[in-house]
């Protein structure tokens, strides 16, 4: 994965790809107490404390609502933002809003998928990587609604890439709002799955390097 990366950092671009409390590497951390404010404050405090300016937020998928939830704190410091298959909330929703799944008694998290559908990834290898990596999510975040004032909006350069061979409802819902706002620029790709950092990394670098 880090050779994707790479890719941007050969372009002169420094990436911070972090990864959120519970998740991954730090997997270790899941408890009951993290929910979406703690993912927010993860973006946040990682721009805030690099003192980073003049960024572009990249967003993938659930990564939507914590990257805007965290834009009501670094907005003045996002020159442009890129939502790639992620989900656009309003004020006010929750992930499970947009994504219902059955909430089970006493769960602190969502389990990893066992498999992924034949259209997700086009080599095998890809997606036996990607299994080993994921890990359970914790329920807290996909249940606490995002709070909102609009400052996702008021970046001067945003962008949304669907990826239709991913069907979910609330990812249309998304591109349709943004095809009607004139202030985002859409982009389809209909020969990758939801993974493209991993399935088409060149053609998300290239697309990365324009939304800079």
């Amino acid at each position: 994965m880090a050779s994707r990366y790479r890719r941007l950092e050969k372009q002169g671009h420094k990436v911070y790809a972090l990864t959120l409390t519970g998740l991954a590497d730090r997997s270790h951390l899941l408890s009951k107490d993290i929910n979406l404010d703690t993912h927010i404050t993860d973006i946040a405090n990682l721009v805030e404390w690099e003192d980073l300016a003049d960024i572009c937020l990249v967003a993938h998928s659930y990564a939507g609502f914590p990257a805007s939830g965290a834009l009501e704190r670094i907005g003045s410091r996002v020159s442009s933002i890129v939502w790639v298959d992620a989900l656009k909330p309003a004020g006010g929703q929750s992930f499970h809003d947009e994504v219902p799944f059955q909430v089970e008694d006493g769960a602190i998290s969502r389990p990893a998928p066992k498999a992924f559908p034949p259209t997700a990834f086009t080599d095998p290898k890809d997606a036996a990587w990607v299994l080993s990596k994921v890990t359970p999510q914790p329920i807290g975040t996909w249940l606490q609604p995002v709070k909102l004032s609009g400052a996702h909006e008021k970046v001067a350069k945003k962008t949304y890439i669907r990826l239709p061979k991913f069907p979910l409802a609330a990812l249309d819902k998304a591109v349709g709002e943004c095809k009607a706002d004139k202030s985002w620029t859409v982009l389809e790709n209909t020969t990758s799955g939801h993974s493209i950092m991993i399935n088409e990394p060149d053609w998300l670098t290239n697309v990365l390097l324009q939304a800079v």
